[in-house]
């Protein structure tokens, strides 16, 4: 197979003397507004706030929500414990303190009728001298009634406290597997906390890169006047590199010396130094507009 070898020429004009003035002008133009101090502000970074702290309504809420997955409601906790000694059958024998202060109450009375008034009617006395046989007869009598009557009374209170725990078993059985998911709640609430304040960290983060890259191609920006100025008198494209908030305003200069190059192509019918002369105008121009 056979092949051509391409060639190429590259055309050097130099600018004549009538236009040496104006370009040199217009360079001058450019490194001045890319680097002198006077041109700082079209370059100069957003100095107002950019991300909000967060209010402290918001840090309670998070903190309230941590601590409500953390630790769980105080209600609820205690609500929980109960069903949990039921359905054990903690309450089933009774050994409850407060069952026994009840007991302890109610069969507390009987003694003291049986001891304190049914005695001394049966002849029982304070003070006795000569036959003893009626003060022990009363004693007998009191004592064996008062201790069987608290004891059928202590029985039949252990029977309808083990009889009401069953019932009450059988109600907290819904109720159990309702409080059960309280533990599944509580993890959400402790996780969604973190969520929020995660959220608004990885915010931040992103705003300060957004800050650093916007310094960055500010940088950029300078050289690119500077660029671009020389792009435009040869003809070539110009480039633009805009940061995230908004763009410089001293690079609208560039789309002011493009258009202008293209104004003065027409007019002058192609003709390179009215290209560079067009281009000077829309570049003053486009800075003005800037």
């Amino acid at each position: 197979m056979g092949g051509s070898k391409g060639t190429s020429t590259t055309t050097m004009r130099n600018i004549p003397t009538y236009a040496e003035g104006y370009v040199r002008s217009y360079l001058d133009r450019g490194v001045s507004i890319a680097f002198d101090a006077q041109y700082d502000a079209s370059f100069a970074a957003y100095t107002e706030p950019t991300y909000t702290n967060l209010f402290q309504n918001e840090k309670d809420g998070i903190a309230a929500l941590a601590t409500r997955g953390r630790n769980g409601n105080g209600g609820i906790n205690k609500g929980f414990t109960l069903i949990t000694d039921s359905l054990s059958g903690d309450y089933l024998p009774g050994n409850k303190a407060e069952f026994q202060a009840m007991l302890t109450d109610a069969t507390s009375k009987p003694s003291n009728i049986y001891e304190n008034q049914i005695r001394n009617l049966l002849g029982g006395t304070l003070y006795n001298t000569g036959d003893l046989s009626g003060e022990n007869v009363a004693y007998n009598i009191t004592s064996v009634i008062s201790n069987r009557t608290n004891d059928t009374a202590a029985a039949l209170m252990y029977q309808n406290n083990y009889d009401r725990e069953r019932i009450i078993q059988d109600g907290l059985l819904r109720q159990g597997i309702e409080y059960s998911k309280e533990s599944v709640k509580d993890a959400e609430w402790l996780r969604k906390a973190g969520m929020f304040y995660r959220v608004w960290q990885q915010g931040q983060y992103e705003d300060s890169y957004k800050i650093w890259f916007e310094g960055q191609v500010l940088q950029v920006n300078r050289i690119e006047v500077l660029g671009n100025t020389i792009r435009s008198l040869v003809g070539t494209q110009s480039k633009k590199t805009a940061p995230f908030y908004r763009s410089s305003p001293a690079v609208g200069v560039i789309g002011g010396a493009m258009s202008g190059a293209a104004t003065g192509a027409m007019l002058s019918g192609g003709n390179p130094y009215g290209i560079a002369a067009g281009a000077v105008i829309g570049g003053v121009v486009g800075y003005l507009s800037s």
